[in-house]
């Protein structure tokens, strides 16, 4: 099926409808706002006259007095929140507008834009110049795997929404449904991941099976409390426990290619805990820990060539949620799965 572009009734019919959720989201529905605000004219009057404790705790947090409130105490929670709510009404929309496949379209389309800018950069600018190379680098990227939600050398298929975290991290949004939310000792919002779609996903990639065989090779009889890498863990088991994303592993002419699952997290650590022993098969049961931390300066970090010439290591510095603009804060992830009654996979 081609690429279908929205026609102005399918824009005009979005907008109105992601204005109405955004309106929703602010004040409730509009018959929230009328029970809460004035609701009938006798309760306008109750309103006005009426001076109970009820009537003012009413009045006290309807949303109106709620947005006066920050516009006069502190201005940059109203125009943060202002500007949350105008990119979150962007990005959602332009997210509903999206036929179903469009992504994959767009990366694609992106991919082949990248590469007709670095031909015509070398007409203008010459086969050497830096800008023609920049593009010509950029354009061998595999921008597809940013959607990939099948690998194509094992041929699992991803469950789980990766790109759709991108759109968590960028708004600042606590899903509920992706698990349970808390903040660690320096107050960085963290998620410990419930959703089985995003663990099955995560215990399913190649590299799990790795930690395995080394955790074996450590513990060729595991006990309870045993855990790799172990606390005073060598440089290579530190490097067996880790799993990296790679420039290199990025290339549309790269072997492994890489998942939305990888593109998302990037490099991360797996660490294998002996939690007890299965009554039935006498063989370990296994948790699996993987955290990941969401943030600017990952996202943005300058090649060390660049930073030769005196750039600083990323374009876009850290920040914590709920500061700034409230755009892109720091967030960790923590996915953790249990296997019970594992196989030693080394036997």
């Amino acid at each position: 099926m081609g690429f279908k572009i929205p026609s102005f009734s399918d824009v005009k019919k979005t907008v109105t409808n992601t204005v109405k959720d955004a309106k929703d989201t602010v004040v409730g529905t509009a018959k929230d706002v009328k029970n809460t605000v004035v609701d009938t004219a006798k309760d306008v009057k109750n309103t006005v006259v009426d001076t109970t404790k009820d009537t003012f705790e009413v009045v006290k947090h309807n949303p109106v007095t709620d947005a006066l409130k920050k516009a006069v105490t502190d201005p940059k929670d109203l125009a943060r929140d202002t500007f949350q709510t105008g990119l979150r009404l962007a990005y959602d929309g332009a997210t509903k507008l999206l036929p179903d496949g469009a992504a994959n379209q767009l990366v694609k389309a992106a991919e082949g834009g990248v590469d007709a800018l670095a031909k015509t950069s070398e007409l203008l600018t010459g086969k050497n110049s830096s800008l023609t190379e920049s593009l010509k680098t950029l354009g061998k990227v595999d921008l597809e795997g940013i959607t990939r939600t099948t690998d194509p050398v094992t041929g699992q298929k991803l469950q789980g929404d990766w790109p759709k975290l991108w759109g968590t991290w960028l708004l600042e949004e606590k899903p509920k449904d992706l698990g349970t939310w808390d903040k660690t000792a320096n107050g960085t919002d963290r998620v410990t991941v419930r959703d089985n779609a995003y663990t099955e996903d995560l215990a399913g990639r190649p590299h799990q099976q790795q930690v395995t065989e080394e955790f074996f090779k450590l513990y060729p009889n595991p006990k309870p409390g045993d855990v790799f890498p172990p606390k005073n863990a060598t440089a290579e088991q530190n490097d067996k426990a880790l799993y990296r994303f790679t420039g290199p592993g990025t290339a549309e002419a790269s072997k492994e290619k890489y998942t939305s699952l990888e593109w998302f997290i990037g490099s991360y650590r797996t660490e294998v805990k002996c939690t007890g022993i299965d009554e039935k098969t006498g063989k370990p049961n296994l948790t699996y820990e993987v955290v990941n931390n969401s943030h600017f300066e990952s996202g943005t970090r300058v090649p060390a060539t660049f930073q030769e010439k005196g750039l600083p290591p990323a374009l876009v510095q850290d920040r914590k949620r709920e500061t700034g603009l409230g755009v892109g804060g720091d967030w960790i992830q923590r996915y953790t799965w249990t296997s019970n009654g594992v196989d030693n996979p080394n036997k």
